[in-house]
Order: C-alpha cells, then structure tokens, then sequence
C-alpha cells in the first residue's frame, strides 16, 4: 500500500501555486495590460502593500479583449494604472453609499416607531406576536444575552432585561438590518398596507447593500445584466418615482435595472430620500456623492481609467449619477436643522 503524501507534497500538486508581486506583474503583462502609466516596480509595490492581485486584478472584466488575430484574449487600451483608479473609486463609492444605508435603517426605524403609535399598537404584544413567529431570531437574542462567550458586550445586557417583554423601541435597537426588514413586513401584514408592503422590498435591497459595502465587497465590478442579474422587476415604487422625474421606462433603464447590482444602489438612494427628511443628514449624503462624482468626471480619472473611451464605465457612471440627481442631488437647498 502507498503511504500517504505529506501536507508538503499535497500542497505541491495545487494547480494554482501562489505567485510574487513580480510574477503577477508579468501575468497581467503577458495578457496585454500595459504599464505605461504605472511602471512595473510601481505595480509590484501596490500588489505588495495597498491591494491584493484578486481584487485590483478584477477590475480588467470591464475592458475588451482582442476577438481575433494573433493577440486573441489580449486586454485593449487596459493599462494597471487603469485597475488603481477604479478601485481607489470605488472604494469612495462603497463608502458613501455604506453612509447612506446606515442612516436609511435608522431613519426606517423611526418611521416604524411613528406608525406603531399611529396604528395604537401597545409595542409589546407586536413584538410577541413577532418573535413567536420569527423562533430563530427569538433564539439569536436569547444567545446574545447569555453570559459566556455569545455574550453581546454591546446590546447583551439590554436583551437580557427586557427578553421576557420586549417592547418594541427595545427590538428595534437590538436587532440587525436583516430582522428589522422582517419585522416591517410583518407589521405591514398585520395592519393590511400595501404601500407599507411595497415599501419592504427597496428595504430588503438596501440591507443587501449595506452587507455589501460593510464586506468591503466590490460595487464596480459587473455593469452588465448578465454579470449580476436581478432576478426581480423593478419595484412599482421606485418605478413610480423614476417615471415622476422624466425617466421613462426605456430598453436602457431597464437594462440597467436588470444588474443586482445597479438594483440595489437605486433602492438605497430612493430609500434616503423616501425615510430621510433631515436636511443635514441629505446635504451631507449628497456632498459625499457629489465628491465621489468629481472624482470619476475629473481630468485625472479620465486620463487614467480610459473611462471616455470605455462604453460599460462610462454608461454606468452615467445612469448613476442621473439616480442620484433625482434622489440625492447635491443643488438642492438643504437648510441645517
């Protein structure tokens, strides 16, 4: 009988042996990247120190290859300069938008609590309804106010004094995005409000982003349906709302619906304007993504992404923008409160 390998001989049949800055350098020059703008020793120092090869590296599905002749699959006008400037945005894009979901739970939640009071619930019974119907999220609380090791430093002794009868301003502190959603949902089946029901799912996109953004996951990655298709139509509100501010139901906005990604950004902004009414709170938001807007139409990030010459970044960048026009436009007047 053979004897085993080893863990070191296991490892050398790996298919994908881990290569050095350097070695990397040269893959992505041997598929056509240049590095004119960014010269080699540049690159080996950002692969090294800034940013990992799977990460900057991803960005080069957004440019074309050749499609025939003797440079086949070979990366057209793609320089690692390029790769750089689209993560350093969307990095500055993840953030602003992780903002802005933050303040959309927030500001949902408040108006939850309005409608609790308006609808004469007591906040206690609501809550027991809920969590008899909801056991899992019933036993994660219970686990957080445990001592031990699944003790929550930060919400676990709140938990702990009100598990027995949870009122509702309590629930809505300690829960996450994911079980507030829920619960919005189940509150609006109980009072029987459509609106309230449509209103769940931009919620829902929005908790999908902001677990997106808080993973540091890529948001300029897929630009096209069939990267990222959203499996869904489009909302009837945010429908509603688009079709309100002169952008009509066209094959394109359509189409860029269509990507999950895209999908999400557009709830999240429809939700800060539909929950947030604090003008500080829109001035900052839109500042934010104004500067983010800057950023991608400046001289610089023109010159250094081929974004003027690259139909999926430009067309992108360009639907986005006119999102935030209508829901975060940074000329808006927004007094201080």
């Amino acid at each position: 009988m053979d004897e085993p390998k080893s863990s070191s001989q296991n490892h050398n049949t790996h298919s994908k042996p881990p290569l050095s800055a350097t070695e990397l350098v040269a893959r992505l020059k041997s598929r056509g990247v240049t590095f004119d703008l960014c010269p080699e020793a540049d690159a080996v120092a950002y692969l090294t120190n800034t940013n990992n090869y799977l990460r900057a590296a991803s960005y080069r599905k957004l440019f074309p290859t050749q499609v025939e002749g003797s440079r086949v699959g070979q990366y057209i006008n793609l320089d690692f300069a390029h790769l750089i400037e689209l993560s350093s945005v969307d990095r500055n894009l993840r953030d602003a938008m992780l903002g802005i979901v933050i303040d959309v739970e927030h500001f949902a939640k408040i108006e939850l609590l309005r409608r609790l009071e308006a609808e004469g619930e007591d906040g206690h019974s609501i809550v027991s309804d809920y969590l008899e119907r909801h056991p899992r999220v019933l036993g994660g609380l219970r686990a957080r106010a445990e001592e031990g090791e699944r003790h929550d430093v930060y919400s676990g002794d709140l938990i702990a004094h009100y598990l027995d009868d949870m009122p509702a301003w309590v629930m809505l502190e300690v829960v996450d995005f994911g079980a507030f959603v829920d619960f919005w949902l189940f509150c609006a089946e109980r009072w029987g409000d459509e609106e309230m029901r449509q209103v769940h799912f931009p919620l829902k996109s929005a908790k999908a982003l902001r677990n997106a953004c808080a993973h540091n996951s890529l948001l300029v990655h897929g630009l096209d349906a069939h990267d990222a298709p959203a499996n869904f139509p489009t909302n009837l509100l945010i429908s509603d709302s688009l079709n309100a501010h002169g952008m009509r139901n066209s094959r394109t906005r359509r189409g860029k619906l269509k990507n999950l990604r895209v999908a999400q950004i557009a709830a999240a902004l429809w939700s800060l304007d539909h929950f947030c009414k604090r003008p500080s709170t829109r001035k900052r938001h839109a500042t934010k993504l104004a500067a983010v807007q800057a950023s991608v139409e400046g001289p610089h990030f023109a010159q250094s992404s081929s974004a003027g010459t690259n139909m999926a970044i430009v067309s992108f960048f360009g639907f986005l923008w006119r999102l935030v026009d209508i829901w975060a436009p940074s000329g808006a007047e927004y007094k201080q409160m």
